[in-house]
């Protein structure tokens, strides 16, 4: 295994394959599709929040 192979979570946003990604998105007028299923991926994955009752102030 290289180093490449095992990058850390905060080097993902600058990996080759990720910028290769977004240059097809954008190559192929792939925007708004993209940011459909960007947006399901963000609902899949965000757990859901538990709702309290808020306190008087």
């Amino acid at each position: 295994m290289s180093t490449e192979d095992n990058r850390l979570p905060k080097n993902f946003r600058n990996s080759p394959d990720l910028e290769n990604f977004y240059r097809f998105i954008y190559e192929n007028n792939l925007r708004a599709e993209a940011k459909k299923m960007f947006e399901a991926l963000k609902v899949a994955t965000t757990p859901v929040k538990k709702r309290g009752r808020k306190k008087k102030s």
